[in-house]
């Protein structure tokens, strides 16, 4: 070869001759006087081993499919720990990419869910309230709404991360609601004031106004005390259209209106900043108040399919 056809050259001036780095040319001279010219026309491929086995990345599954670590640190710390070997945060990386493993987020669900059968007898008892003729049936709840910007995942380019101003203020809004999910309409009141027996009479008496024609109103709530009040019990009796079903304790997920909370948050305060609050307090009416402007994502996002928590 002509690299080597004299070695009086500097391994600098044959790098640059071949378009190598130095390290590249003293590694082929050590190798042409120790091993000989054969050793420059093979290219010696040794396929590198990985260093974890097969036991050891399903140990790797189960730890992260169970233990759910936060960082990938946790995760090299886990495998020094066990098998006393060390990998680069973007080794790791690739394996977990291999093992199908992903950054994922979590879902809440309720700590003490009622049982499969008393869920399941919920559902088929509001299809049956649903199905009555000349009958209506509504989910109330309350919301409480604070006047604050919540920051929340968003896509956008790293470089320029966006910036969320925040407010100093606490005051909030409480919105006691009820949800209509036959045609997606909403009967609110709003007010700085707490919710309380009172205020559950003012909603009741709204929705009794409101649905006027109807032989019974189904109102399906969850247990807040306000709803068990002396005052809304003696009221009910007098008021017996009205009908208070009471959910299953610890079912969310059995209560349609807390969808639309979700989906009201999102509009409100997800990543939106009112520096003034009566600029928050009036975007928040509007919305209420306008809520059959907001038709087809409440459609698609209020299906009446309920999930079961199973224990």
């Amino acid at each position: 070869m002509i690299l080597f056809a004299t070695l009086s050259l500097k391994p600098i001036t044959i790098a640059e001759i071949f378009g190598k780095s130095i390290k590249t040319i003293e590694r082929w001279i050590i190798l042409y006087i120790t091993e000989g010219i054969n050793s420059l026309t093979s290219y010696n491929y040794k396929e590198k081993k990985p260093y974890l086995n097969t036991f050891q990345k399903n140990q790797i599954y189960i730890y992260v499919s169970f233990e759910n670590p936060e960082t990938l640190k946790e995760i090299l710390c886990y495998i020094k720990e066990h098998f006393g070997i060390e990998y680069s945060i973007e080794g790791i990386r690739k394996i977990l990419k291999e093992l199908g493993l992903k950054l994922i987020k979590g879902r809440t669900i309720p700590g003490n869910p009622p049982s499969v059968e008393i869920q399941k007898d919920f559902i088929k008892n509001y299809h049956e309230m649903r199905s009555i003729d000349n009958s209506v049936t509504l989910f109330a709840d309350a919301m409480h709404l604070i006047h604050q910007n919540l920051s929340t995942d968003c896509w956008g380019n790293p470089l320029f991360p966006p910036l969320n101003e925040t407010n100093t203020s606490r005051r909030r809004i409480n919105i006691l609601g009820a949800y209509n999910p036959s045609d997606c309409s909403f009967l609110h009141i709003s007010s700085e004031e707490n919710c309380n027996a009172e205020r559950a009479l003012e909603i009741l008496k709204h929705i009794l106004i409101t649905y006027s024609k109807a032989s019974i109103i189904n109102v399906i709530v969850d247990n807040a005390r306000y709803f068990h009040a002396k005052i809304v019990r003696e009221w009910l009796k007098e008021n017996d259209r009205i009908k208070l079903i009471f959910l299953p304790a610890y079912s969310p997920n059995l209560n349609l209106i807390e969808r639309f909370w979700k989906y009201a948050k999102k509009t409100l305060v997800r990543n939106k900043y009112y520096k003034e609050y009566k600029e928050f307090r009036a975007k928040t009416f509007q919305f209420f108040n306008n809520v059959k402007d907001h038709y087809k994502n409440i459609k698609k996002l209020m299906v009446e399919k309920f999930q079961i928590i199973y224990a």
